[in-house]
């Protein structure tokens, strides 16, 4: 490496000028979530965490699994008939009744944009075929995913001893559901209207505040009970990068996300995104650019591209 810094100053190549990089270093100010996470997706490495593997309670991010396996195992067009336990879940619901008929998609749609409990255990009673079976479904997928700090004990995430998560966690299943079309499209969406039986229909805003408030804001889940404090798993995209925000017990988890979420854009320059795959080491990308000048930088990413006989990727 010092070979190279050095044969770059001293012998510098005709190369195409970097786009301009940060001048100032960007600052993450105080975040009031318990333990949070973000995560650069596109170029796959954690921008920054505070207790990620923080076991907690996660509220209404429970609903990220009940919507993932509900859209793995359940057909859209199929009818489901609203039980007795599920019209009686309590708390947010779009006020199910007995003895109603709604499609899986359309109850799939209230889970993800309003949120609502009777909708889960509707779901979660028509794919486990009763609560319990779906719930051992749901710590089963979770071990699929290797969610290591995860427990489930409902599809809707009512306060309940022995049901948490981890910041880690969230981000985890929240890529795989994003992953999934159907899921990623009610995430993204402000905004529902739902058609009950006799012709009714009701409008509906997404919990997820940030949609249509913060630039480039698609997705994915809220929650908030007394004892899980604020939760929210957010994901924002901007020049063809996404970002994810996961904060847990937050007071304020809409302000948390939003900072974590700017940070991160902002944290990680062009130069640095250009040096990175070179150097392989982040670290060590930074530091090349704190010391030497945007010429000399220039050099040196020409350099090690030529030892490296590749491109970088981006």
């Amino acid at each position: 490496m010092v070979v190279l810094l050095i044969l770059a100053l001293a012998f510098p190549p005709a190369v195409p000028r970097l786009p301009e990089a940060h001048s100032d270093a960007p600052v993450l100010g105080p975040i009031a979530g318990r333990s949070w996470l973000a995560y650069d997706d596109t170029y796959g490495y954690e921008v920054d965490s505070y207790q990620p593997e923080r076991r907690a309670p996660m509220a209404s991010t429970t609903k990220l699994m009940t919507a993932l396996l509900v859209a793995e195992h359940a057909r859209p067009a199929d009818e489901v008939t609203i039980s007795r336990r599920s019209a009686a879940t309590g708390h947010k619901q779009i006020g199910l009744r007995e003895g109603e008929s709604w499609t899986v998609g359309e109850l799939l749609e209230a889970v993800m944009v309003v949120s609502a409990n009777d909708a889960a255990v509707a779901l979660a009673e028509h794919v486990g075929g009763d609560v319990d079976s779906f719930v051992a479904m749901m710590n089963g997928r979770a071990g699929d995913l290797g969610l290591s700090d995860t427990a489930y004990v409902n599809p809707h995430g009512l306060d309940a001893d022995g049901q948490y998560t981890s910041a880690r966690d969230l981000l985890t299943l929240a890529r795989h559901v994003m992953a999934t079309p159907v899921l990623a499209r009610l995430a993204a969406r402000p905004e529902s209207t739902l058609a009950g039986e006799g012709g009714s229909s009701s409008r509906w805003r997404s919990t997820n505040e940030l949609l249509g408030f913060f630039d480039g804001a698609i997705g994915v889940k809220t929650g908030w009970t007394t004892r899980a404090g604020d939760v929210l798993v957010a994901a924002a995209e901007r020049d063809g990068r996404r970002m994810y925000a996961v904060v847990m017990g937050s007071t304020n988890a809409n302000a948390d996300a939003a900072a974590l979420l700017e940070y991160s854009f902002a944290v990680f320059g062009s130069t640095e995104r250009r040096l990175l795959p070179l150097t392989e080491d982040r670290q060590e990308a930074k530091l090349v650019r704190t010391v030497l000048s945007r010429e000399s930088v220039a050099r040196v990413a020409h350099l090690l591209g030529l030892w490296k006989r590749e491109l970088p990727e981006w």
